[in-house]
């Protein structure tokens, strides 16, 4: 006799609630398969289920596609290079003497030394961007003369391209937890209802026999599996 079991996955769960709503109207007439409060509390919570399981998928989808976006990385390239040249350059105008040396720690940098920050991560292409930016308008702020080649205007258009494509994939990261808790909260809430509907379905059918209920059952969603003995059995013969 086969036996019915409750879906494993989030899809397997969503085709059992989608199959149960959906063959419980037929030609814009209800069934009565499902009465009327299971009918419905199904097809309000697939319709927030559905949704939040596209929700997660997406996300994930553009979250792990990050790394091989060639966008992403030309642009983190670019912000990394010239965050990096600007900080040269003002280096070797501290060392021509266009600029007092005593201004560095404007820009987040150690007075006496003219090394350039590692840049290697994200997140210090970030921090060093912003410090460039903001250390260049105090300068200027107080009677600077514009550091050229690359100008303060050009770093910050590229770092502010850069950073709104980081913001994203953190959203994204954001978003993607959220949605997967969102999911693990409502599974229990899913469960529940797919076994509500399938013990009315079944009740619905008891009358029929053999292949004709389970066939009927499975029409509304039902999952049926075979025992193992069952299966052995069938091989055998």
């Amino acid at each position: 006799m086969p036996y019915r079991r409750l879906p494993k996955t989030d899809q397997a769960r969503i085709r059992a609630l989608r199959s149960a709503v959906e063959s419980s109207v037929e030609n814009g007439i209800f069934t009565n398969v499902l009465s009327h409060n299971t009918y419905h509390k199904a097809k309000d919570f697939l319709q927030k289920f559905s949704a939040e399981v596209a929700v997660y998928r997406k996300c994930v989808q553009e979250q792990s596609s990050k790394r091989g976006n060639e966008n992403y990385e030309a642009a983190l390239k670019k912000a990394r290079m010239y965050v990096s040249h600007f900080i040269q350059v003002l280096s070797m105008s501290i060392m021509r003497g266009e600029i007092n040396r005593s201004k560095r720690p404007y820009y987040g940098l150690p007075e006496n030394e003219d090394t350039v920050p590692n840049l290697f991560s994200e997140s210090s292409v970030l921090e060093w961007g912003k410090n460039v930016i903001e250390g260049e308008r105090r300068r200027m702020s107080e009677g600077g003369v514009a550091i050229y080649n690359p100008t303060m205007g050009r770093v910050a258009v590229v770092y502010e391209m850069f950073k709104e494509m980081y913001d994203r994939q953190q959203y994204l990261q954001q978003r993607t937890g959220e949605a997967l808790q969102n999911i693990s909260d409502m599974r229990f809430e899913a469960d529940e209802i797919i076994f509500e509907a399938w013990a009315e379905i079944e009740k619905a059918f008891a009358s029929f026999s053999g292949d004709a209920r389970l066939s009927m059952c499975a029409k509304y969603g039902v999952i049926y599996y075979e025992r193992p003995d069952r299966k052995r059995k069938k091989s055998n013969d």
